[in-house]
């Protein structure tokens, strides 16, 4: 006799067929591995358009469940973002400190819709320091994630400021860098209307004309409602401070 795996056979004999409860081991071990393919398959492309990330409304749209999702994270294939709740990343793709927590929150507050419906006509656009730091305007540092949203949302966060409107005007906003953002005047006007430091925003303003993405002959007539409030009787006199051609007082 010999002893061959968990029961002893006699020479010659056929193997023996494995206990059940093993035969149910292997074939779960192999559902799970196939579960994770498909599961990454379906994540990746969305994840691609999304700077490396995906939320779990978009997941579950793509008929990936919890448990799959789970298995991703548990294998380290997926990491939850920094401070946005349900949003993972890949953690293979490339990261950006700098702007992922804002693309992060982004991605957060609009749950389960897909990156083209909600570019195609966005009810959440990033506006004030969020969106002159997303363009590389100023040094003005964003404290706190901010947007313009049509939509009552409540995100539990006190990192994230949402300023309510009825509608967001078409030609307010344009696509930047795959997000929705003010266009270069409204960020003026949105600094502007928050009392910002006058400095700071002649920062913002020469950066963007250096980009050529504000016309020293468009300033005037957007800074003009202002001006009063930071001691300028000439709108015209303000626009050329900020633009560093006139004298600050």
């Amino acid at each position: 006799m010999i002893a061959i795996g968990w029961q002893a056979l006699s020479l010659g004999t056929d193997l023996p067929r494995r206990p059940k409860d093993m035969e149910r081991s292997s074939h779960y071990c192999y559902d799970r591995s196939m579960s994770r393919r498909t599961a990454l398959a379906a994540i990746s492309p969305v994840a691609s358009e999304q700077w490396g990330m995906i939320t779990a409304g978009q997941v579950r749209q793509l008929e990936v469940s919890r448990q799959d999702l789970n298995r991703l994270v548990d294998d380290g294939t997926l990491a939850l973002a920094d401070q946005a709740t349900r949003v993972y990343r890949l953690t293979g793709a490339p990261e950006d400190p700098d702007l992922d927590p804002l693309r992060a929150a982004w991605l957060q507050l609009g749950g389960d819709q897909s990156w083209q419906e909600r570019t195609a006509a966005p009810n959440l656009v990033i506006s004030h320091r969020s969106a002159a730091h997303l363009r590389g305007l100023g040094d003005l540092i964003p404290y706190k994630h901010e947007f313009y949203t049509t939509a009552r949302l409540r995100p539990r966060r006190t990192d994230v400021k949402l300023r309510v409107r009825s509608q967001l005007a078409p030609d307010s906003w344009e696509i930047w860098d795959g997000l929705p953002v003010r266009i270069v005047s409204a960020i003026v006007v949105d600094l502007l209307s928050d009392g910002e430091d006058e400095s700071a925003i002649a920062q913002v303003v020469r950066d963007a004309i250096g980009l050529g993405l504000l016309r020293d002959e468009e300033l005037g007539a957007i800074v003009a409602p202002y001006a009063t409030a930071y001691g300028h009787t000439d709108p015209g006199e303000f626009a050329r401070v900020l633009t560093g051609k006139g004298t600050s007082r």
